[in-house]
């Protein structure tokens, strides 16, 4: 019966595979039948079992995302709209060249640190998810870069619930352990049962100081305005034999990332980053419109987070290859501990 269940399981990842392959074979085809098209697709995941000795699986517990990038204004866009007017207010013209745009698909999952408790958790952080979609565009000058998001997405659904379960049974088998325990809680997460969401996100990016090829410094300040609202700033550093622009950086693309893969071939460089947000309010953890069963008050969250990074970064042929690792401290005045989690993004150019 075991073995059973676990090639169940193992037909689901499959399928979840397949899917993704489908895509990649969808926009290979598109490639071929539009040959100066420059396009890419980017695979991003995040998640705290790929940092040893860190799998607590609680508060930033999963990010993945696939995203379908162009150099042209060709491709699958459809809430261009939205982004043209966000973009003109930072003064995005339509009429530029040097504008690089991105489709996304992606997903993200939060839970206490108690995931046997079957009862609502009134002292953490409450279970919560997003799916959504968002449409990007950076324009840059070489100096600059300027980046317009919109995101429309869908809370409280039951599909980080299942993802989660289908992984931590998963794993037990594999390892023949107790841990990690079945999730429980799911049916007290942030507007259970689907409710619409959206956000707007503004950023401008300078680059400081750099020796090209070698090393660059820059900074970014941003304004998030929706389910997450707040403002931001923070700075990178690369080293090592660069060929991409500063503003390609991958830093923390699933969740709250700026950066559209960019189009260099055959470079390596290690990279750092930091940031600060000022947080106005979090429908993760505050909740939206409908009544949600754990939230907190305004009062009961940080106003001031911050996040940084770590990674080395590889760009090879038509494909180019990051592993990071990254922390961020508490969303919450009643918890003063630290997030840790490893990404993984895969980007392959046509």
């Amino acid at each position: 019966m075991t073995g059973l269940k676990m090639t169940i399981r193992l037909n689901k990842v499959n399928l979840i595979l397949l899917g993704v392959l489908s895509c990649f074979h969808a926009m290979v085809y598109s490639q071929e039948s539009n040959p100066d098209q420059d396009l890419g697709i980017g695979v991003y995941v995040d998640q705290d079992f790929f940092i040893p000795f860190t799998n607590e699986d609680r508060d930033y517990t999963m990010g993945v995302a696939l995203e379908f990038f162009w150099a042209k204004e060709e491709g699958l866009y459809p809430l261009d709209g939205m982004v043209r007017k966000a973009g003109k207010w930072l003064g995005i013209e339509d009429s530029n060249n040097d504008v690089v745009y991105s489709f996304m698909l992606g997903a993200l999952a939060f839970t206490p640190d108690d995931l046997s408790d079957t009862q609502p958790i009134y002292d953490d952080r409450p279970y919560s998810s997003i799916i959504y979609l968002s449409n990007k565009r950076v324009r840059t000058d070489g100096k600059n870069a300027i980046a317009a998001e919109v995101s429309v997405g869908v809370l409280g659904l039951d599909l980080a619930k299942e993802f989660q379960t289908e992984f931590h049974e998963l794993y037990r088998d594999l390892a023949d352990s107790d841990t990690p325990v079945e999730p429980m809680g799911w049916s007290h997460q942030i507007s259970d049962g689907g409710e619409l969401t959206m956000r707007i996100r503004l950023s401008n990016s300078r680059l400081n100081f750099s020796e090209p090829g070698s090393w660059d410094l820059s900074s970014t300040i941003g304004l998030s305005l929706g389910f997450q609202t707040n403002a931001s700033a923070g700075a990178a550093f690369r080293i090592g034999k660069i060929r991409s622009p500063f503003w390609s950086l991958p830093f923390d693309p699933v969740n709250r990332g700026n950066f559209i893969p960019s189009q260099a071939r055959n470079e390596w460089y290690f990279w750092s980053a930091v940031r600060a947000h000022l947080v106005g309010y979090d429908v993760l953890l505050q909740g939206q419109f409908r009544d949600s069963e754990v939230t907190f008050d305004a009062d009961e969250i940080e106003r001031l987070v911050y996040d940084a990074a770590i990674g080395i970064t590889w760009g090879f042929r038509e494909s180019q290859l990051v592993f990071s690792a990254n922390t961020k401290t508490s969303d919450l005045i009643i918890d003063s501990r630290r997030q840790t989690w490893g990404g993984i993004n895969y980007m392959i150019h046509f």
